[in-house]
């Protein structure tokens, strides 16, 4: 381990890229605790200041998929793999929204994260307080997956090494390589991913290290806070991966029919105007997000989520394009069956869990 160290901490001149086996090695030993504690955080941290190769990220990844199995779920092809490991500090959450209208639309969206205690509030709090269902293992992904196109897991109950490493972030204050990984991490190795990340450089080293790992098809997008969101504001650079091909694009509001809105459209904070006594909070977030869907709110939000619904709709699989996805969108928001979806799944989150045993297990060999 001091060796690997050794080999990424001479700084930005002198520091190497790893081989894939010793990535593999260096992830193995602070996974299995053979990495003392003080070598785990020097190997983060040199990793975060070399920043990790397109090899490295590959090698990283395939080695954390091997400490758990790959998630089934019955009804895949038409489902999107959404990571959310970004933080959010001026924005709303908008990706519920859009994700919502893209699952009326026939998407499946499967999102997965953690809670986030150094933020004032995180993407969890704001799905609580809509009451949606927050699946808390494998088995409860799968079984909502049986019965419903939308799912949320957190990702602490299904890799708990990997969480371990992404907690970390609270003793460091920065995000580590683990970040990444689960990011990359796809639990159910589904068809298509949409990745939202801050750094440019991570546009291409992210789609060519999935093109490493095989993954049919991906959409990395510098998103709204790193979040998988395209900006109302501004263009939204982004990199798709299809079938071995990467192209190099960018989504601008134009492309669904808008025109560029202002970023305090996308702020959590409720405008004067407003006249709300919520603040930034998960409660006004949900507020918006159900008069969103229930069709209530015009203007910039609305073409924020459509635009975002679209960008779903297109990776699915359901539509050609960003602008042809844009009026099955509308639709969903017009015809009041985005609000009805929703609120299927807020009732299906209120009735009672079945047993476990009465479901087979939804876990398959690593």
């Amino acid at each position: 381990m001091d060796q690997v160290i050794a080999k990424i901490g001479k700084g930005l001149k002198g520091a190497k890229d790893l081989t894939w086996e010793e990535a593999k090695f260096a992830l193995n030993a602070i996974v299995e605790g053979q990495a003392t504690p003080g070598q785990t955080g020097a190997f983060l941290m040199a990793m975060r200041i070399k920043t990790e190769s397109i090899g490295e990220l590959a090698a990283f990844t395939s080695t954390a998929r091997r400490y758990v199995p790959s998630i089934q779920f019955s009804h895949s092809t038409h489902m999107v793999d959404l990571p959310l490991y970004g933080e959010k500090h001026n924005t709303l959450h908008i990706v519920i929204a859009a994700s919502l209208v893209a699952g009326a639309a026939g998407a499946g969206i499967f999102m997965h994260g953690i809670e986030n205690p150094s933020l004032s509030y995180d993407f969890s709090q704001v799905l609580q307080q809509l009451k949606l269902p927050m699946a808390q293992s494998a088995l409860e992904a799968t079984t909502q997956a049986s019965q419903q196109s939308w799912v949320y897991m957190d990702l602490a109950g299904y890799h708990a090494p990997l969480t371990k490493l992404l907690d970390l972030r609270q003793e460091f204050g920065l995000q580590n390589l683990a970040h990444q990984i689960a990011r990359l991490l796809n639990p159910a190795q589904l068809p298509s991913q949409v990745i939202g990340i801050a750094h440019p450089p991570y546009l291409n080293k992210m789609a060519e290290a999935l093109d490493m790992l095989k993954t049919p098809r991906a959409l990395i997008i510098q998103g709204v806070e790193g979040f998988p969101e395209l900006s109302m504001s501004a263009p939204s650079s982004a990199r798709e991966l299809r079938s071995g091909h990467i192209s190099q694009m960018a989504f601008r509001p134009e492309d669904a029919g808008f025109r560029f809105g202002p970023f305090q459209a996308m702020s959590a904070k409720p405008s004067p105007q407003e006249g709300t006594s919520f603040s930034a909070s998960p409660q006004y977030e949900a507020q918006v997000i159900i008069h969103l869907l229930d069709n209530r709110l015009r203007g910039d939000q609305r073409a924020w989520v459509i635009l975002n619904a679209a960008l779903f709709i297109y990776a699915a699989g359901l539509a050609p394009s960003l602008a042809k996805a844009t009026p099955l969108a509308h639709d969903m928001l017009d015809s009041g069956k985005a609000a009805a979806f929703y609120h299927n799944l807020v009732n299906d989150a209120a009735r009672p869990t079945p047993h476990p045993n009465s479901f087979s297990s939804p876990l398959v060999t690593a």
